[in-house]
């Protein structure tokens, strides 16, 4: 959570018991997305339970290499001074193209010991895409909630504020980004599309937004992101989703 604001917004009591913020609206994605795995499978035919079981697997490599991906990319230089706060998953610190790359090495993994076929591997990347969306927008909620992807200084509507002026909120910026998809997305789910179409569009959707929004991140904070010949981790790895996108696409084409 960003140093500028009180406990108050990181933490919620359900009794004596303590329930952190970030953490529970990431559950709510997870469970969200699980929900529309299973109701999206029964609805084509497909073996629910073993997409769910895939899907756990993807959840578990994502969370990992989100973690792993934040540390080495983002903080590095700070969680070698704080090797401690490394465990710290409940205060964020999650990167979002850690958590899709390690959800492919799951896929990856998934493929060579067989339990994903090939030849159904753009029907479940459509799957896991579809659900993965509105699972992203509502665990984005905790980040918003907590604040910890503050933007630079900033008068627009879309801001919050705190000790040292009003700044963009980056969370809710990507959700309000987000939403002209997730829109695209619900029409289209009745409609027969492609395979690859829900992949293809995520990939080349997101890796363009947030390669546009990142500019708006704050570099006078405390733990502010990194930057690269003057580019945040996020935005490399959004030019590369975007160019595996339009490779995908190409390679769809190509079949079709």
């Amino acid at each position: 959570m960003s140093d500028m604001f009180k406990n108050f917004y990181s933490v919620f009591y359900v009794g004596p018991i303590p329930i952190q913020v970030w953490g529970f609206f990431v559950a709510l994605g997870m469970m969200l997305s699980f929900v529309i795995i299973l109701k999206r499978s029964k609805k084509f035919g497909l073996n629910a339970e073993k997409n769910l079981d895939i899907g756990v697997w993807i959840v578990v490599a994502g969370l990992v290499f989100a973690r792993l991906f934040h540390i080495f990319f983002y903080e590095f230089s700070y969680f070698l001074e704080n090797p401690l706060d490394i465990i710290k998953i409940w205060q964020g610190g999650m990167s979002s193209f850690g958590g899709l790359f390690g959800a492919i090495f799951a896929i990856y993994i998934l493929l060579k010991r067989k339990k994903i076929l090939k030849k159904d591997l753009m029907l479940l990347g459509d799957l896991f895409a579809y659900s993965a969306l509105y699972g992203w927008m509502l665990g984005r909620v905790g980040c918003v909630m907590i604040h910890d992807h503050l933007g630079r200084v900033t008068k627009s509507m879309f801001s919050v504020l705190t000790i040292d002026g009003f700044r963009y909120e980056m969370a809710f910026l990507e959700i309000i980004g987000l939403i002209p998809l997730a829109i695209i997305f619900f029409v289209t789910k009745k409609k027969k599309m492609f395979q690859g179409y829900y992949i293809i569009t995520l990939f080349i959707y997101y890796g363009i937004l947030r390669f546009i929004l990142d500019f708006f991140r704050a570099t006078d904070i405390v733990h502010a992101d990194a930057r690269y010949l003057g580019l945040t981790p996020g935005q490399y790895f959004g030019i590369v989703l975007t160019i595996v996108g339009l490779y995908i696409l190409r390679k769809v084409r190509i079949v079709a």
